[in-house]
């Protein structure tokens, strides 16, 4: 029975080891972001739906330093549900840019950045997949997910939605559901997320990675937020 627990201490510790070895242990304050927000036709993955829009912020040394914004001409019509909710209409597309060259720009902007969305999975995943049937080449990036960060962050909340963290925030989000006003929001709200992650002593790319992927906020940060909570100054 030692040995068995021996070998397991012994297993749990190259774990560890093989894990922290492999953390990006960069400060977050050293990084630049890109805060990115797509509307497209559908909520299915291409070549079912399509990009319409692409918004983004740069974010250097934790500001807020340019933008980037275009239409993108799908190539089919545009649902009339998606047209309800964005307001962007066949005819805004109709002399646009396509994907590919919608993407190059976009690329061009985030080059050497960590991408940031809300819901990274659907937006950056939404990016490679076209990226892969357009272009024949899949996008890499580092990212961060300011939904699942303001889900550990603010876990006292009952919603998570845009709106619902940004009105938490005090952040009003200048033309809601067009890429460029969702992706501004969510960097003002990254940027809040940023600073309460260095209060509570995350402050590399790799210990907020693990900390957005975690399933529950952890016990200690969670006592750590509530007393920041109590304070006001979350």
């Amino acid at each position: 029975m030692e040995r068995l627990f021996d070998y397991l201490v012994d297993q749990f510790q190259k774990l560890y080891q093989y894990i922290f070895k492999k953390i990006d242990l960069t400060e977050l304050e050293e990084l630049n972001f890109t805060v990115v927000d797509l509307e497209t036709t559908g909520f299915q993955y291409p070549p079912i739906d399509r990009i319409i829009e692409i918004g983004a912020v740069k974010i250097e040394k934790l500001q807020i330093k340019d933008s980037f914004s275009t239409l993108v001409n799908p190539l089919k019509k545009i649902p009339p549900v998606a047209t309800e909710v964005t307001g962007i209409t066949d005819e805004d597309v109709a002399n646009a840019p396509t994907i590919g060259k919608a993407l190059k720009d976009f690329f061009r902007f985030s080059t050497d950045t960590v991408i940031v969305a809300y819901n990274v999975s659907f937006d950056y995943h939404f990016i490679q997949e076209t990226s892969k049937l357009s272009m024949g080449y899949v996008p890499d990036a580092r990212t961060l997910c300011a939904f699942e960060l303001s889900k550990k962050i603010l876990y006292f909340l009952e919603r998570y939605d845009l709106d619902v963290v940004a009105e938490y925030f005090n952040i009003k989000i200048e033309n809601r559901h067009r890429a460029l006003g969702d992706a501004i929001a969510t960097a003002k709200i990254f940027l809040i997320l940023i600073d309460i992650l260095k209060k509570i002593g995350i402050t590399k790319y790799g210990e907020a990675k693990l900390f957005e992927r975690a399933n529950l906020t952890p016990p200690k940060i969670r006592e750590l937020l509530e007393h920041y909570r109590r304070l006001g100054i979350i």
